[in-house]
């Protein structure tokens, strides 16, 4: 954190806030550490690329890689064009725009575009040698939106850090923040229905693209594929570097989340949070709040009543939500329960268990209202069709509520505490 944002942070949210944000700097650090080792370790050998090279699918789509490009320092472009040579998969053209804003200068690559999927990969940035290899992986498993996993690549140490392993498809956190953003691969149909990048929205123009084509898909046609396949380079001029140099994206990343809400009818007011770029959405309080049951088990009571209100008011404005989950703390104000992930073999995954709330998490993710697998049903609130599914087994519950179609969503910021 150089010294500008740290009082620009200062003065937007106070000491204590800022102390939080510190600790949670170095904790990232202290991770980044050892993740060189483990970034070499994962990347496919020469015996498996040479394999990837003579693989056969089924369909083997034309992918046209869009390269937005304004005065790029000549080291870097280099390297991104050699990492897009590297690939393993051949059937690509790139195509680089120039002579713009963003959003002017993918669209002009974008009209030039023959492929059936188009990726987007920045100036200074590259991928891995199996990225699109990967990516034709998840398109003959029928998506049509596809994005992996990406981390920094620091210029000045020629270190990889801060890995960022993503969550599979979420709206909800899609509505806290563009956490999907590097390395995208849209089928070109899809955009040619919903419009190109827009202008208006330059330094968020991603984050409103994939809005508008999440909007259009089912669940199953968006695809994350959990593996880094591309370095986001951190150099000076760079938004990885300082998210600060770009404080017109902030703005644009509100206003395209605002726009999905009034697309897709629901009424809600979208605000940043202490962290630039992340949002959150305020809904309005709910008029039928007596539709809705909280459920908490003993010895635990909110922090602040508006965090029941809050509850509600979710459940009101979003009628595929059938559960929201608060985050019960205890006394210490560590972690008890923040919702849940499917392990894979039946059972769930405590999501942050243990961890000082006060702490955001690597990318914040800690800290955003987001899908989980299941909630605590010691702490939760059910719209009245899924009422009967409240069960003293809080998988078994969750699993009914989404055997209705229901989503379930936990919000980090409703606290509850466990006397």
């Amino acid at each position: 954190m150089n010294t500008k944002r740290f009082f620009d942070y200062i003065e937007r949210n106070g000491v204590r806030s800022t102390v939080n944000a510190v600790r949670q700097h170095l904790k990232d650090r202290a991770e980044d550490r050892h993740y060189n080792d483990s970034l070499e370790a994962m990347r496919p050998g020469e015996e498996e690329l040479l394999r990837q090279k003579e693989a056969c699918f089924e369909r083997e789509p034309l992918i046209s890689i869009l390269v937005p490009a304004y005065l790029p320092e000549d080291s870097h472009f280099r390297q991104m064009l050699r990492s897009v040579k590297a690939q393993t998969y051949e059937n690509y053209e790139l195509i680089i725009g120039n002579g713009g804003g963003i959003s002017e200068n993918t669209n002009a690559a974008f009209s030039e575009a023959k492929g059936e999927y188009v990726a987007l990969l920045d100036q200074d940035d590259f991928i891995e040698p199996d990225a699109l290899y990967q990516v034709v992986k998840a398109i003959n498993k029928g998506a049509r939106l596809i994005y992996t996993d990406e981390d920094k690549y620091d210029t000045a140490t020629g270190r990889y850090l801060r890995p960022f392993r993503k969550k599979d498809f979420d709206m909800e956190l899609l509505c806290s923040n563009n956490y999907i953003c590097h390395f995208l691969v849209v089928e070109k149909k899809l955009i040619d229905e919903v419009g190109w990048l827009r202008r208006e929205y330059d330094g968020a123009q991603d984050h409103d693209l994939i809005l508008r084509c999440a909007e259009r898909l089912k669940r199953e046609e968006i695809a994350h594929v959990d593996r880094i396949l591309y370095h986001w380079r951190i150099h000076e001029r760079s938004t990885a570097g300082d998210p600060g140099t770009k404080e017109y994206a902030h703005e644009a990343g509100r206003r395209a989340i605002e726009d999905h809400l009034r697309r897709t009818g629901i009424a809600g007011e979208v605000k940043e949070t202490e962290h630039r770029g992340f949002y959150r959405i305020e809904y309005p309080k709910a008029l039928y709040a007596l539709r809705y049951s909280l459920q908490l088990g003993e010895g635990i009571m909110a922090k602040e009543a508006s965090a029941v209100e809050t509850m509600a008011a979710i459940l009101e404005a979003n009628p595929d939500i059938g559960a929201v989950g608060g985050r019960v703390i205890d006394r210490m104000g560590r972690v008890v329960s923040s919702g849940y992930m499917e392990d894979g073999l039946g059972g769930y995954i405590p999501m942050y268990h243990g961890m000082d709330h006060n702490l955001s998490g690597a990318f914040h993710m800690a800290s955003l209202r987001q899908e989980a697998d299941a909630v605590s049903n010691q702490c939760v609130m059910l719209r009245e069709e899924t009422r009967s599914c409240y069960d003293s087994d809080t998988g078994r519950m969750c699993r009914k509520i989404r055997e209705k179609g229901y989503r379930i969503v936990i919000d980090p910021r409703l606290l509850f505490i466990k006397k």
